[in-house]
């Protein structure tokens, strides 16, 4: 049985459990910006996108297709559900709406005098995704050690290698979109390299979907790229904290945003911007960051109790010089924190 296989097997039940609910939000997301064509719309585009997944990363695409197999579901229904958002995206090429208000905050902190550097992150998104958060730990014969934070049956979200290399990403949302890799193919091949310079270039140089920021880092630096489909723009950490939400801060991506920045887009930059502004960061600091609840539903914390359709539902925490990597199922201050510990030597 193949690690895609056994990955499936395991996790049948809750991957079609997440198969059916991001079908039905797909469903719902178009039905409401009045877009035709529907769930046959999404499988076409997300068959175009699986296709060039093929042919950028034929390891990833095996792998996934043995997830499909073990857990007994179609594979472009599988493939669909876990790059909901890039699919949806391609799905709705020139369709600008405001109303869909959607997650995470990303930073990354440098070295300062004893404390390493380290990057937090949020990752919201729909509120009913919570019970499908999982810890995937995959030792392959043939590759680096990896775990990584994702929904059930999906590849790589966030996560860290035996290397120390950490892989993060946020959703913004640019025009151009186009069939292509998603972004959690991204993260799935860029999570077996060895530095976060080769992981940018990986990035940098991906046939894209759609629009993301993604975050990299190893012990010796870390960047922030700001990407549409077919533009990255490079952000290398320098002195002082890098920090995104949802909204796009490069000039000529501005202009060309999918739809306008949401108050909560703008109130957790700002937020998290005056939270890292002086003094090292430790990972008690970036949970306590996580947790603010200093804006109301507008906050860092995005709890289900706001009656927002976006939840924090997950959190972590990469240290890379020391391989340390942290996290929680939904929000920072009620979910139960757990290290997800490395078995090989670097």
């Amino acid at each position: 049985m193949t690690m895609g296989e056994q990955l499936g097997e395991s996790l049948r039940d809750m991957a079609r459990g997440l198969v059916a609910l991001r079908l039905k939000n797909a469903s719902d997301y178009l039905a409401e910006r009045r877009i035709e064509g529907g769930l046959d719309l999404y499988r076409r585009v997300g068959t175009a996108c699986l296709e060039h997944l093929e042919r950028w990363d034929p390891i990833g695409h095996a792998e996934l297709a043995g997830t499909a197999r073990g857990a007994g579901i179609p594979l472009i229904d599988l493939y669909s559900a876990v790059n909901l958002t890039d699919i949806r995206d391609v799905s709705s090429i020139g369709v600008i709406e405001g109303s869909h208000d959607e997650g995470c905050t990303a930073f990354m902190a440098p070295v300062q005098q004893e404390t390493p550097l380290l990057v937090g992150q949020t990752w919201d998104l729909n509120a009913g995704d919570l019970e499908f958060v999982v810890a995937v730990h995959r030792v392959p014969d043939d590759g680096p050690e990896t775990w990584s934070v994702t929904v059930a049956g999906a590849p790589t979200l966030i996560g860290m290698n035996e290397h120390g290399l950490w892989v993060g990403t946020t959703n913004i949302k640019v025009r151009g979109a186009r069939p292509g890799v998603g972004y959690m193919d991204i993260q799935h091949r860029v999570i077996r390299e060895r530095s976060h310079d080769a992981a940018v270039k990986l990035a940098m140089d991906a046939p894209r979907a759609a629009a993301h920021t993604y975050w990299y880092a190893d012990e010796s630096g870390g960047t922030e790229l700001e990407c549409s489909a077919d533009r990255a723009v490079r952000r290398p950490l320098g002195s002082v904290p890098l920090i995104q939400t949802n909204h796009c801060l490069d000039d000529d991506h501005v202009v060309q945003e999918g739809e306008p920045p949401q108050p909560s887009s703008r109130a957790r930059l700002s937020r998290a911007t005056a939270l890292l502004a002086s003094g090292s960061v430790d990972a008690a600091r970036a949970r306590d960051i996580m947790a603010d609840r200093s804006d109301g539903v507008l906050s860092i914390n995005r709890l289900p109790e706001d009656g927002e359709p976006t939840t924090t539902n997950a959190c972590t925490i990469g240290v890379p010089q020391n391989r340390a990597f942290e996290a929680c199922r939904g929000s920072a201050d009620r979910g139960e924190w757990v290290t997800l510990a490395f078995e090989r030597a670097s």
